[in-house]
This record gives structure tokens, C-alpha cells and sequence, in this order.
């Protein structure tokens, strides 16, 4: 019980300090889960060892945010997103809100692949220069995403849905089909978050800047004109370079990123001396990301290593009043935002649901209702989850913090997953 109230009180403080801003990232990240080992009292070798098995988890991340936020900062100063932007921009108007019903379309069909870092790398870089050119904030952006990302998130080969059915003991595609009817529920409520998302920006002054359009359209048709032959090489790579992205290939796709990049700066700045301004440029727009990622591996591994997580999954099952045990599933998913922004993907699918499915199993509730519930209901907190590596890479594409991502977004998904909890139990995929 004590490491799960060191594990609470670690997170109510990261949380505090992020979302306030008490504290950067990158120090909240390192000092305090080490403070919070210390007071639990592992000693300096098993620290160590918490540390270097979080560094291990995330390299491959930082890899690929590295060479993705480089790649797609020489696409963005060549000029390949300025046709796209402006045919868009000419297309929609004034109309705001056909540019955040294009974002959910396209994150859809981005997330198909179940990779959230997949899905950022497309759908940021391509509709950032859009919304900054309207106004719109960022952060809305990624506010924008989150009922795509929630509903393609629990496809059955998505990595929640393949936890939940391995602990239910269920079939991934039965228990799919099981929640259907939910999921269709889930998809209308990804339109009306990216509504609401309009109305708020709209609110917010967000609107397209009268007479930039003739300016920066001939520059573009300058830019486009000089390098034609360049800009359809860049326009090739891409594509190439993003339907690689969703092959099951044994590449990693930090290597894709890494190719693709070469490539980039050898055909766009030929000259030596250019490139190594370039790496220079690209690289210290990087560095400060790739140093929060590290300090979030520091973060991950000693929550992990040191067993607070598990502790605090069962804690959280012991401290509720027995009378409630025969719908503790139900009451539990009117937290599970907040509770998979602490615990992480994994120590809430492996961690608590094992546990809440013991305890609601002898009433007659069966595993595939448990199952299903935690994942309508948690999936909308995926991604405001500060213990999710791929919402780093959102945030270095967009430029956002993570306090400023939770601020905005939770807002959104927290309500709407209990709203999903609610009418999936009024369909009866979910039993109270």
C-alpha cells in the first residue's frame, strides 16, 4: 500500500506541475520519480536498473521523432505543403469548420495502421501551416484528432484491443464485433469533438487573415516555379516515404525516416556547407523533445520497474466500498481517462483489468463486458496521456506542451468517454 500511495502522490504532483507549469518537462520527468524511488526506498543499483530499462524503451521513439520533425522541417521550408495548403484554404473560405471535419477524415485513415506516431507524422505536418494560417491554436489541432484517434485506436488489430482480449481470454475479432454498435456510437462523437473544437476556436478569434492570400499565393508559385522539378521529387518521396509507413515491414520506421531524410538533403541543399546548416537547424529544433522523451523513459522505467503502477491498480480496486463490487467495472470506466493517463496503455489493460475482471466475474458479469468496457471508455485517454511515448511526437510536430495538450483536451475526452459509457449501456454493449 505504500508504494501505491508514493505512485498517487507522484502523479497528482507531475501532473500539478505540468499542467501548471511549475516545472519543465524534462526535470518533472527525471527528478521526481527518482525522488518518489528514493522514498520508496530501492537503492541506487535497482534505480539504475529502472533507468536504463526506460532509456531502452524509448530510443527507438526519439530515433524517430529526430528524423521525423527534421524531415518534415526541410519539406515545410522547400515549400512541398504551400500548393496543398493554399488549394485548400481557396476550397474552404472562411469556412473553419470544413478544415476540422477534413482533420478527423484524414486521422481515420491515417490511424488505420494502429500506429499513433504514424498517424501524427501525417496528419500534423499537413494541416499545421493550415491551421496557423486561420489562427487556429495548435493545441486545437490535437484536440481535433482525439475521437478519430479513440475510434480507430480500438481496431482489432490496434495494440489496446489485442491486450484487453489476451487478459478477457477472448477472441481480438469477437470481441470487436462485440462492440460494434459502440464504436459506431464512438465515430458520430469523433465529428462532434472536432466541432466543438471549431466553436471554441471560433470563439477564440480564430478566422483567415484578410488579404494574406495574393502574397503569399505568388510566393508559392515563385517557390514552386524554381524548383518545379525539385518539388515533385520532394511530393514522390513523401508519398513513398508515407506508404512505407503503413507496410508491415520489418524496417523500423525510424530507418524510413532516417533514409528519407538523406535523401532529402543531398537532393535539396547539394552543397556540403548547406547541409551542415541544415543538421544544425533541424537538429536543435529536435534536441529539446528528444531530451523530454529521454526524461519520460526515466519516468516510465522507474514507475514500471519499481511495481508502483501494479500497486496503484490495486489499490485502486481495494479502496472501493464492497457494495459496488458487482458494478465495478462500470464505476471504475467513469475514470478510466484519468486512470490511463497515470497508469500507461499497459499497466491498465495487464495491471488493473485482470483484477477488475476477478472481481465482477462471480456476479455474472463475463470478461468480454469488462473488456469492453475499459476500452470504449479509456481509449479517448490515450492520447492526452503524458505516460504515452507517441504523444510526444504530436506534441514536437505541433509545438505544444504536454501541459497545454492535457488543458485543452481533457476537457474534451474526459466527459466524452463517460457520454460513451453511458449510451453504450443504453445499447446494452456495456452491462451496469
Amino acid at each position: 500500500m505504500s508504494l501505491a500511495i508514493i505512485g498517487f502522490v507522484l502523479m497528482i504532483i507531475l501532473m500539478y506541475v505540468l499542467i501548471r507549469e511549475k516545472l519543465s518537462p524534462i526535470i518533472a520527468f527525471i527528478i521526481l520519480p527518482l525522488i518518489a524511488a528514493i522514498v520508496a526506498g530501492f537503492g541506487i543499483t535497482e534505480i539504475a536498473g529502472f533507468i536504463e530499462t526506460g532509456m531502452e524503451t524509448m530510443l527507438s521513439t526519439v530515433i524517430l521523432f529526430a528524423f521525423s520533425i527534421s524531415y518534415f522541417s526541410l519539406m515545410s521550408e522547400v515549400g512541398l505543403f504551400d500548393p496543398i495548403i493554399n488549394f485548400l484554404v481557396k476550397k474552404t473560405g472562411k469556412n473553419m469548420f470544413t478544415i476540422f471535419m477534413a482533420i478527423v477524415m484524414v486521422t481515420f485513415v491515417a490511424h488505420l495502421d494502429g500506429s499513433g506516431a504514424t498517424t501524427f507524422l501525417i496528419v500534423v505536418p499537413a494541416f499545421l501551416p493550415i491551421c496557423k494560417k486561420y489562427g487556429i491554436r495548435p493545441q486545437a489541432l490535437l484536440g481535433a484528432m482525439m475521437g478519430a484517434f479513440a475510434t480507430m485506436n480500438i481496431l482489432p488489430w490496434g495494440g489496446p484491443t489485442m491486450r484487453a482480449a489476451t487478459v478477457a481470454n477472448v477472441e481480438t475479432g469477437d470481441l470487436y464485433s462485440f462492440m460494434i454498435p459502440a464504436v459506431i456510437v464512438i465515430i458520430l462523437i469523433a465529428f462532434c469533438i472536432a466541432y466543438v473544437v471549431y466553436l471554441i476556436e471560433k470563439k477564440n478569434g480564430a478566422g483567415i487573415i484578410e488579404g494574406s492570400d495574393s502574397f503569399e499565393d505568388n510566393a508559392v508559385a515563385e517557390k514552386t516555379n524554381r524548383n518545379q522539378n525539385i518539388y515533385w521529387f520532394n511530393l514522390i518521396l513523401t508519398a513513398v516515404m508515407l506508404i512505407l509507413l503503413f507496410m508491415d515491414l520489418a524496417f523500423p520506421l525510424y530507418a524510413i525516416f532516417m533514409i528519407a531524410f538523406a535523401i532529402a538533403l543531398v537532393v535539396n541543399f547539394p552543397n556540403v556547407k548547406d547541409q551542415s546548416k541544415k543538421i544544425k537547424l533541424y537538429g536543435t529544433n529536435a534536441m529539446v523533445m528528444c531530451m523530454t522523451l529521454f526524461a519520460v523513459g526515466v519516468f516510465m522505467g522507474v514507475i514500471s520497474g519499481s511495481g508502483m503502477v501494479e500497486a496503484m491498480a490495486t489499490a485502486i480496486v481495494n479502496i472501493l466500498p464492497a457494495g459496488i463490487a458487482p458494478h465495478m467495472h462500470w464505476f471504475m470506466a467513469l475514470f478510466s481517462v484519468p486512470l490511463m493517463m497515470m497508469l500507461g496503455t499497459d499497466a491498465f489493460y495487464y495491471a488493473l483489468l485482470p483484477i477488475i475482471i476477478g472481481v465482477v466475474e462471480p456476479f455474472g458479469v463475463s470478461p468480454e463486458v469488462v473488456a469492453a468496457t475499459f476500452l470504449l471508455t479509456a481509449t479517448f485517454g490515450t492520447f492526452v496521456s503524458p505516460s504515452v511515448a507517441a504523444v510526444y511526437v504530436g506534441l514536437g510536430l505541433a509545438e505544444v506542451s504536454i501541459g497545454d495538450h492535457i488543458k485543452y483536451s481533457l476537457r474534451l475526452v474526459w466527459p466524452v468517454s463517460i457520454l460513451v459509457l453511458i449510451l453504450s449501456t443504453i445499447i446494452g454493449v456495456i452491462k451496469f
